[in-house]
């Protein structure tokens, strides 16, 4: 038996901040006599919208009531209602997550919908993120030879050596787009 979830994806980063909508359909791949083994067989991307500039006070501050706004105008945008959503996750990044109210902001955001993942991601969670999200990890895959992706943010550069579909080490810097850290 199969099941249809919404699902939403929020990035908010030093940079850039970006949502997505989905369509998942998740089934129980478990016999009817064990604990159920739920996975998702099918995900349509319904709504991407336009990448925007992540709303900043100043700069220890992240513009919450901004960012909350450009956040329920994108539902508007795609067609939804947020209580239609049924998970998600919000990652938050770079220099971004490490702004006084990163974790407010956050949770704030987390009340628009459904049961929803929260999470900063971290330079070594940023890095694996970027890379398989990229197509790095699968591109790896068959290669004897390392691979190296590289991510530059606006206020982060992360990368991760890849072999054989692994990740085997992540670094970052302070060094991005728009931001310059000694």
């Amino acid at each position: 038996m199969s099941e249809r979830l919404y699902s939403v994806g929020l990035d908010v980063g030093t940079t850039s901040t970006q949502m997505i909508l989905s369509e998942l359909r998740v089934e129980n791949k478990a016999s009817g006599f064990s604990l159920p083994e739920m996975e998702i067989s099918d995900r349509k991307i319904l709504y991407k919208s336009d990448v925007h500039f992540t709303p900043l006070k100043d700069e220890s501050h992240v513009d919450g009531e901004r960012l909350r706004k450009l956040v329920e105008r994108e539902y508007h945008l795609a067609g939804i209602r947020p209580e239609a959503v049924d998970t998600g996750a919000i990652i938050i990044t770079g220099e971004t997550s490490r702004k006084e109210n990163a974790a407010r902001v956050v949770e704030s955001l987390s009340e628009l919908a459904g049961d929803f993942v929260v999470a900063t991601a971290g330079p070594a969670l940023e890095s694996i993120l970027a890379a398989k999200g990229a197509g790095a990890a699968a591109f790896s895959e068959g290669e004897e030879t390392p691979v190296l992706h590289m991510d530059i943010g606006g206020g982060t550069s992360n990368f991760a050596l890849l072999r054989k579909g692994q990740v085997v080490k992540t670094g970052c810097m302070n060094v991005g787009g728009r931001l310059l850290k000694l």
